[in-house]
This record gives structure tokens, sequence and C-alpha cells, in this order.
């Protein structure tokens, strides 16, 4: 017997929703991933979301309006997915975050789940990450949990998701309670808003990196950022990488002489170092890995992906798609197998990765 499901994700990047629908089997493996799609948000829609992560006030009632806003849209990528003779036993929907303070102990998403379990007629899985921080955890990265399931075979692997943030999954061999993952720093966000800044909404196929140079001194700047030093587990936003973070890595290029395509050089060098250091600061000394593995919008980025291959040689680098996984989908899957599991009410975080007391069954379930 098996179960369609579909997963749904936005990312701390804002350019749009990623979906996927997938097959899984009884216990809860991944047999197909049957479509995915990719919507980009409304020009409008991407502003409001960057206005809500800068730190700039926002009155609660255009957050309450983004909120019903992006339940639809969510709700509409859901059914252009639905395959007519079966319908999903369930959606998981990771929402747009908002607000990330682990610190704090605090996070926000948003986005109507409710709105897309009514419109769907399919239960709908959103908030995975509270109960992880209730329990005493950061709250994420949450798609480890799903990287077991997807990638454990063959191992040792590593599995670099490069979105906004970067996070890495490491697997060592087949147990689950091996597991680790975090966050590494920025991975598209400082790029992304560097790009914005000729025009562009991103710096497509690492182009303009390519046309510039890297500035060592700007780039040993950003590397001297408290966040890399931390340990894990650990996770990161806007918070700490967002418009002054960017801000300032650009200032310190120009004082250089250099010019917008250095700073994406830059910040392109900065993602691809700061993964493969992280990766190298958690690997044990028994433990070789056989191959890294990239998904995520940046594994489009053939610049940065090369950059990730020198930082890792001689260790090979490959996307997830030679798996059979679709790179720009991989977290729409696992926020889909994550709300499967969380249908079954089985445990669907890992505490090695996140830092909580225990494992939970994360997500608030809306029926329709």
């Amino acid at each position: 017997m098996s179960d369609l499901a579909i997963g749904i994700m936005s990312g701390t990047s804002a350019d749009g929703i990623d979906a996927a629908l997938i097959e899984v089997d009884d216990a809860a493996r991944v047999s197909e991933t049957i479509a995915h799609a990719a919507v980009p948000f409304p020009d409008d829609v991407r502003a409001r979301i960057l206005a809500l992560g800068s730190g700039e006030p926002v009155a609660a009632a255009d957050v309450a309006r983004l909120h019903a806003r992006l339940g639809d849209m969510y709700a509409a990528a859901a059914m252009a997915l639905m395959p007519t003779a079966r319908r999903p036993v369930v959606i998981g929907l990771h929402g747009q975050t908002i607000s990330h303070l682990p610190a704090e102990r605090a996070t926000l998403q948003i986005g109507d789940a409710a709105r897309v379990a009514v419109l769907t007629g399919i239960p709908t899985v959103d908030d995975f990450r509270s109960a992880d921080i209730a329990a005493g955890g950061e709250g994420a990265p949450l798609t480890p949990f799903a990287d077991h399931i997807l990638f454990a075979g063959r191992g040792p692997r590593v599995v670099v998701n490069i979105g906004g943030i970067a996070n890495v999954t490491l697997l060592p061999d087949a147990e689950a309670e091996h597991v680790t993952g975090f966050d590494t720093g920025p991975g598209n966000m400082v790029v992304d808003a560097i790009a914005r800044m000729s025009g562009q909404r991103y710096d497509v196929d690492g182009a303009g990196a390519r046309r510039g140079r890297v500035v060592e001194r700007a780039l040993d700047e950003a590397l001297a950022h408290p966040f890399f030093a931390r340990p894990a587990p650990k996770s990161a936003g806007r918070e700490e990488f967002g418009a002054e973070f960017t801000a300032r890595l650009v200032e310190r290029v120009r004082s250089e002489s250099g010019a917008l395509d250095d700073a994406l050089a830059t910040a392109t060098e900065l993602t691809a170092r700061t993964v493969a250091a992280a990766v190298r600061a958690r690997t044990s000394g028994g433990t070789t890995w056989r191959e890294v593995l990239v998904a995520g919008g940046g594994a489009a980025n053939s610049a940065l992906v090369e950059r990730l291959a020198a930082a890792f040689g001689p260790v090979s680098v490959r996307r997830v798609d030679d798996l059979g996984v679709p790179s720009e989908a991989r977290e729409a899957i696992a926020f889909a197998i994550l709300a499967v599991y969380r249908l079954r009410e089985l445990p669907n975080t890992l505490p090695a990765v996140t830092g909580a007391r225990g494992a939970v069954c994360a997500g608030a379930l809306h029926r329709p």
C-alpha cells in the first residue's frame, strides 16, 4: 500500500514556492517523485516578505493580509499538482519564515495552513519548527530527517542544501542516530541581495561572480562573523546575514576598488568556503566522505557548484538530480515526508541535529 503526499516550501530567498507530489510506501520511504513545480512570487509579494525580514516596522494588518494571501497561493500550488485518480493524504507546508530567533526560543512562519486544508480538502500540516523549539531545540534544520530517508544508503555522504541559508546533512552511515545537520551560514541570500543592486533577482548561473574577483580582505572580514565560530547545532536567517551583513560586505569590496561583480564573486566564495569548513569541523577522524550531494536553488548556479567542488576537493561533488531527486524540489519533498510522519503520529525530528531534548512529532495538523 502506498500514499500520495504534497510538500510545499518557500524559503528565505523569498523567490517563490516549490511544490512536490510524492508517493510513499508503508515505511514512509519515497518510492517516486511524481511531479514538482516552482511558482515565482509576484513582485509585490516578494517585496512584502523581504520587508518583513528587514527589521523595519510593519503593521500587524499587513502581516495578516500576507498570511492569508500566501495561504491562497500555497493552496493553488497544491491543487495544480493533484492527480485526478488519487487524492494525496496530506500536505506538508513549511510556510514563509519571517523571523527565526533560536537563541530566544522563538520562530514564526506565516501562510494560512487552515485555508490550504479547506481549499484543497486535504489535511495540511504546518508549523514544523515550534514543537522542536519547545523541546529545547533550534527548530532547524528539519530536512536532515528526510535526507536520511532519501540518501542514507551508500554513504558516507554529505548533503548540502543551498537556499537563502545553506545547511548540511552529514550521513556517515545508514543509522538515523548518527545523522548530524546544521546551518552553515549564507547560501544564496547575500548573492541574491547583491544581484538586486544591479537590477537582477539573482546571479544567473553565477555569471556575475565569474566576471568578478574575490576580494580577500572583504572575505576575511565576512568570515570573522561570530556565527561561523559557533558550534553546531545552530541555525541562521536574515537576522545574521540579511541587509546589514550584505551592505557591509559590499562596502568593504568597494573600499578595495571592487565592483558589484567582485562582491558577487566574494559572496559566492564565502558560501563555498563556509560550507566546506563547517563540514570539516564536524567530521570525525574515522570518516572519509565518499561524495557531496548539492540541492536547492544554488545547485543551478554552476559557478557556486564549481567553488564548492574546489573547497571540498578531492571529494566528488554532484547534484542530487543524479540520484533521481530534483534539486529544486528536495526541500518540498522533505516536508511531504515530514507531514506523512506527522499524520501517522510518528517522530519526525532528529535531536542530534536540532539540539532538542528528544525527538518530537512536529507540525500542527489542520483538517478540512
